[in-house]
């Protein structure tokens, strides 16, 4: 008969396979990101802030499209020198 707190068998290898399954997630996220990173470096050279804005549409609040660029840098982890105004979320940032 179990006691209360005791561990079967099955339950220490389901907690192994989930720990396996983790740990298999995590070497395939660093492979793709290491292979494929968005956007390519060689497609979209660093820009600076400047020719960021220059590039946008007449009229832009510059402090609100400087805001957007960050948050788009951070939030997918892509070089915030590489983020263009012109750049399509799905065909040229790989978000899908």
């Amino acid at each position: 008969m179990l006691r209360e707190n005791e561990i079967i068998p099955i339950e220490i290898f389901a907690m192994q396979f989930r720990l396996g399954l983790v740990r298999a997630a995590t070497a395939g996220l660093a492979f793709w990101n290491a292979t494929f990173s968005f956007p390519p470096n060689d497609e979209w050279p660093p820009i600076s802030e400047d020719e960021f804005i220059r590039r946008c549409s007449p009229g832009v609040d510059r402090e609100r499209a400087l805001r957007v660029r960050r948050i788009i840098a951070e939030q997918l982890d892509i070089d915030y020198d590489r983020i263009y105004p012109e750049q399509r979320f799905v065909e040229d940032l790989g978000c899908d």
